[in-house]
């Protein structure tokens, strides 16, 4: 619905949209930086009590709060920022008119053969009966790519024709690929750290451990800036 950037970059400088678009990419920034404090410290806190190998502090059933964590921090982040400029609404000759969500970007970016390991975390998601609610969906699919590959997701997404059916041209993915390259490729830069830790995080740990409980209090996670000093329970 909005017009394409007409401000090509210059130098290294940013557009004036870029710069708008840069907040979304700095909220992504600070939730990882949180998750790398958070895993060093809950790694130390893990071997001297546990005495085990050092991959469980990547563990959402021995590290809890390193799950919940991800998913008041990074999900959030990453969700915003794919949900920028998403149209509401798309047309099919067959369903109707239906609306978009980022799940529903997630099933249209992951088609067999060329991304089969993305295409079978879907289906997998998919098939779980507790999820029923696309944002739970989504939010389960990116601790699977935490798994596995989260970048190679975006960068296929980047990629895929997917762009232009889903957003208005004004949005941080479609601009990703023209004027606002620069930012998506810092982004992938910001996300690159979590490759090198190893997670093992329950797809149902919002299911598990964050949904409302009518027979309990609901559990809280700390706020980003601080959850690196916050150790699991």
């Amino acid at each position: 619905m909005g017009e394409d950037v007409k401000h090509p970059m210059r130098g290294l400088g940013l557009s004036s949209q870029c710069l708008q678009e840069k907040r979304l990419v700095s909220a992504v920034s600070v939730a990882v930086e949180a998750i790398l404090a958070h895993f060093s410290s809950s790694r130390t806190l893990v071997q001297k009590f546990l005495l085990v190998n050092k991959a469980l502090s990547g563990d959402s059933t021995i590290n809890p709060s390193l799950g919940r964590l991800v998913l008041h921090c990074l999900c959030p982040a990453l969700h915003n920022l794919l949900t920028d400029g998403l149209k509401p609404h798309q047309s099919d000759m067959i369903a109707g008119r239906r609306p978009n969500s980022t799940w529903g970007l997630v099933q249209a970016s992951t088609k067999p053969p060329k991304t089969q390991i993305l295409f079978n975390l879907q289906v997998r998601i998919g098939e779980l009966p507790e999820l029923r609610q696309s944002k739970h969906r989504f939010n389960a699919f990116l601790l699977g790519l935490l798994i596995k590959c989260l970048d190679l997701w975006l960068s296929h997404l980047q990629s895929c024709t997917v762009l232009e059916t889903y957003y208005h041209p004004t949005s941080f993915m479609r601009l990703s690929v023209g004027t606002c390259q620069p930012l998506f490729e810092e982004l992938l830069l910001v996300l690159q750290p979590l490759s090198l830790l190893t997670f093992n995080l329950d797809l149902l740990f919002q299911h598990h451990h964050l949904e409302p409980d009518v027979h309990g209090p609901e559990i809280r996670s700390p706020p980003c800036q601080d959850a690196g000093t916050q150790l699991s329970t």
